[in-house]
């Protein structure tokens, strides 16, 4: 497993969505795309080059249970209605970095969104239904102190963010793939 910490030193900037139990071809039904519109095998500069002519384009793929699309100059999963709809029945993961702060992660879980912040934020500013879920791993991971303020010395937020992503939800991207390989991919 490669985890998710790698991807901050490979792009500027990305989106990145992951839903547990899902296949891709759900994943794309549930992004309101027909499946017949998955394209099999881009490498990333094909990608790049496509959604310069057909608009977003989302890198597609599975990982350690989690189906996932990557998007690089787009973040058309942010929209809250398309993370409840990723999340009914299991859980979503999203994480955004724009190429400059703030970035951005949200859990939705079910249809609602359980948890978001951005870097910074207190413990009793997470937004969503359960955001005392993640007060735990984000203390750990050195986001918050002991007594649930954001850390003012923190200068690796994105680091951080995905820290507590890979290890509470066991997060994953198959780096050499996305790096040097191909995947499905899909106009958004």
């Amino acid at each position: 497993m490669d985890g998710i910490g790698w991807i901050r030193e490979a792009f500027d900037a990305y989106c990145v969505t992951f839903v547990r139990g899902l296949s891709v071809e759900e994943l794309v039904r549930r992004l309101g795309v027909d499946p017949a519109g998955i394209l099999p095998s881009l490498s990333g500069e094909e990608a790049r080059v496509l959604a310069g002519d057909k608009g977003p384009v989302a890198r597609l793929g599975t990982s350690n249970g989690w189906a996932f699309t990557l998007e690089f100059a787009s973040a058309e999963t942010t929209d809250r209605r398309t993370l409840r709809r990723l999340s009914e029945g299991t859980d979503a993961v999203m994480l955004l970095d724009s190429g400059m702060p703030p970035y951005w992660f949200v859990h939705a879980r079910d249809g609602e969104i359980a948890s978001d912040f951005e870097p910074g934020v207190e413990a009793e500013q997470i937004g969503g239904t359960d955001p005392s879920f993640l007060v735990p791993a984000m203390q750990r991971a050195g986001m918050l102190l002991p007594d649930g303020t954001a850390d003012p010395d923190d200068w690796e937020p994105e680091r951080r963010i995905l820290t507590v992503a890979e290890q509470v939800f066991s997060l994953d991207l198959p780096r050499a793939a996305i790096g040097h390989g191909s995947l499905a991919a899909v106009v958004l």
